[in-house]
C-alpha cells in the first residue's frame, strides 16, 4: 500500500502566469474591442490618400516649374524619392498614431481613473500594453490595406539598400518614443484637468518637426540642425528616410547614430514620465464619478 502511494504521481500544479501576462491580455483585449470598429479605419484609407495625393500634387508641380540640374533632384531626392518618403510617412503615422492621451484625459474628466489606479498594475504599464494592442490593429487593418491602395497609386518604390531592416527597427523605436509622448500628455491632465489645448499644440508640432509633412533637410539649415535631434524627427523623418535607404547620405545622420539619439530620447521620456506620475499620483482630483 505504500509502495502504492509512492507511486502515484504527483498532481498536476498549474504554472503561475509570468508579470506580462496581463499586459499581453490587454493588448489583445484592445485588439479584439478595435475590431468591432474595424469599418471606420476602411474610410480613413480615403482620407490619408487624399492627404498623400495633395503633397504629390504639390511636390510635382514644384519639380515641373523648378530649374533642376541633370539628376532632377531637389534636397537629393527624386520626385519619386519624395512621394515614396510622404507615402511611407503616412502609412506608418497610420500604424502608430494612437489617442492614449485624449483616453487618459477623458478617464480623468469622468472619475474612471480611479478603476485604473485600483489595478494590481502599473498605470504607464496598462496604457502602454494597450497602445500596443491598438498600433497591431492598425497595421493589421489601416495600415497594409493602405499600402495597398497608397503603393501602386503614387508609384511608391520598395525599401532601398539597408532601408529592408533599419525601417522597421526604427518604426519600433518611433512607436515607443510616440507612446511616451502621448503619457507624458495625458499624465498632465492631471494638473492641467483639461488639456485639448495641450493635445492640439502636441499633434501639430508632431505634424510639423517630424518631417511627415516635409523632409526636415528641406527647412533652413539652422533650423534643419536642430529638429534633427529632437524627439519628434524619430516619430517620423528617420524611418521614412531609412526606407530610401538615404541614411547616412547627404548629410543625414547614420543607423548607429540614430539608434543612439532614440534610445538617450525614450530613457529621458520614460524618467520624464515616471516623474511626473509619482507628482500626479499624490494630487488626484476626480472630477466626475
Amino acid at each position: 500500500m505504500a509502495d502504492a502511494v509512492l507511486q502515484a504521481p504527483l498532481p498536476h500544479r498549474p504554472r503561475e502566469p509570468s508579470r506580462l501576462h496581463p499586459y499581453l491580455w490587454l493588448m489583445r483585449l484592445t485588439f479584439l474591442k478595435l475590431m468591432a470598429y474595424r469599418m471606420r479605419y476602411v474610410t480613413g484609407i480615403a482620407t490619408y490618400a487624399v492627404f498623400v495625393g495633395g503633397q504629390y500634387a504639390i511636390w510635382k508641380a514644384i519639380f515641373a516649374a523648378k530649374s533642376l540640374g541633370a539628376d532632377g533632384r531637389i534636397g537629393g531626392m527624386t520626385l519619386h524619392e519624395l512621394t515614396t518618403y510622404l507615402a511611407i510617412g503616412y502609412i506608418s503615422r497610420a500604424a502608430y498614431f494612437t489617442n492614449t492621451d485624449s483616453e487618459i484625459a477623458a478617464r480623468f474628466q469622468s472619475g474612471d481613473v480611479t478603476l485604473d489606479l485600483l489595478k494590481p498594475l502599473d498605470f504607464h504599464g496598462q496604457w502602454l500594453a494597450q497602445a500596443a494592442g491598438e498600433t497591431a490593429f492598425r497595421i493589421c487593418f489601416f495600415a497594409l490595406p493602405m499600402s495597398v491602395v497608397l503603393l501602386p497609386l503614387f508609384g511608391v518604390l520598395p525599401p532601398s539598400g539597408d532601408g529592408w531592416w533599419q525601417f522597421p527597427l526604427l518604426f519600433a523605436l518611433a512607436f515607443a518614443i510616440n507612446a511616451e509622448l502621448n503619457l507624458l500628455a495625458g499624465t498632465a491632465s492631471f494638473f492641467l484637468e483639461d488639456i485639448t489645448g495641450l493635445m492640439s499644440l502636441k499633434r501639430n508640432t508632431i505634424m510639423l518637426l517630424s518631417g511627415l509633412m516635409v523632409p526636415l533637410t528641406f527647412l533652413p539649415a539652422w533650423l534643419a540642425k536642430t529638429t534633427l535631434v529632437l524627439p519628434f524627427a524619430l516619430i517620423s523623418y528617420y524611418p521614412s528616410i531609412a526606407y530610401t535607404g538615404k541614411l547616412g547620405t547627404d548629410g543625414v545622420p547614420g543607423c548607429a547614430h540614430v539608434l543612439i539619439l532614440g534610445l538617450a530620447w525614450l530613457v529621458a521620456l520614460r524618467a520624464a514620465n515616471v516623474w511626473l506620475w509619482r507628482r500626479a499620483r499624490g494630487r488626484l482630483e476626480v472630477q466626475g464619478g
